[in-house]
């Protein structure tokens, strides 16, 4: 079977929800994980859930996993939840930003992703021909996000990677006049992180100034997502409205969920909140 060729077995779904826990299937497994967003009852009856197993204890070898148009490899030690995929829809939104700014300008769009960790939207807007700059304050990140972008066959692609602090970065392209046409914010932080880690209170809005000033006059959007705390969709618009607003377009905001299958009935998890501003490439 040729690399860039995937198998059933490879398919990431979220299978069901509750009791506090999500059941999934990944790289030909399904196991369960805590999540304490989901309060309401399991469809699934105890037997399925029965067939899950602890995925440290049985994860033995790399298995290959595939959400949405991103595939990963999942090493023994490594967890679901550091694939993020309940940014599935996101990448994708990335990505047609991507073609389309190439469908319309005949050039590859310049990405900013800041706080890049596994590189789902890296990976993502490299497929549809944009040059990435991937930045992240953990080399080890980096190393496992330069690995998928070589599993999607994205090796030699245009793709700057980046150790440094997301917000100090931003700031030193803002006065080297660097621009972007498109420019993606994760800002996750784990719950161990160093104090003077990124706080969303405190370094949100003035990373979302900084970043306005590195937008191109061709710049198609820029995709936020938040998934920690209790931030809010309205939060994050007015936050964007602010800085945005006057390059004209729309800004959207929502929920970040992980979701099952199209047409499943697995109930949707509230993973955190999104706001986006959109420009229709001239």
């Amino acid at each position: 079977m040729m690399e860039n060729e995937t198998t059933t077995g490879e398919i990431y779904e979220l299978l069901d929800s509750g009791g506090g826990r999500l059941l999934e299937r990944a790289g030909g497994l399904i196991t369960s994980r805590a999540c304490h967003a989901a309060w309401w009852r399991r469809k699934l009856p105890g037997a399925e859930w029965r067939k899950a197993v602890e995925l440290k204890q049985a994860l033995k070898e790399p298995v290959k996993v595939k959400i949405g148009p991103v595939r990963f490899q999942l090493s023994p030690g490594g967890s679901l939840r550091a694939l993020a995929p309940e940014l599935e829809e996101l990448w994708e939104e990335v990505q047609g930003l991507c073609a389309a700014f190439v469908d319309k300008q005949r050039m590859a769009p310049r990405v900013l992703n800041l706080f890049g960790g596994a590189g789902g939207a890296t990976i993502a807007a490299a497929q549809s021909g944009a040059a990435v700059a991937h930045v992240d304050s953990s080399a080890e990140a980096i190393k496992r996000a330069r690995d998928h972008a070589a599993l999607n066959t994205l090796a030699n692609r245009d793709i700057r990677w980046v150790v440094d602090d997301p917000v100090k970065f931003a700031q030193r392209e803002r006065t080297q006049n660097s621009r972007y046409d498109v420019i993606v914010i994760d800002p996750f932080t784990p719950k161990d992180a160093k104090r003077g880690a990124f706080e969303l209170e405190r370094d949100l809005g003035p990373l979302l100034g900084t970043v306005s000033g590195l937008l191109s006059d061709k710049a198609a959007g820029v995709v936020l997502s938040c998934r920690q705390g209790s931030v809010s969709p309205t939060t994050l618009l007015h936050l964007m409205k602010q800085e945005f607003s006057i390059f004209g377009g729309v800004i959207e905001s929502g929920e970040v969920l992980l979701t099952g299958p199209e047409g499943s009935t697995v109930p949707a998890v509230p993973s955190g909140a999104f706001a986006c501003w959109l420009k229709a490439v001239a």
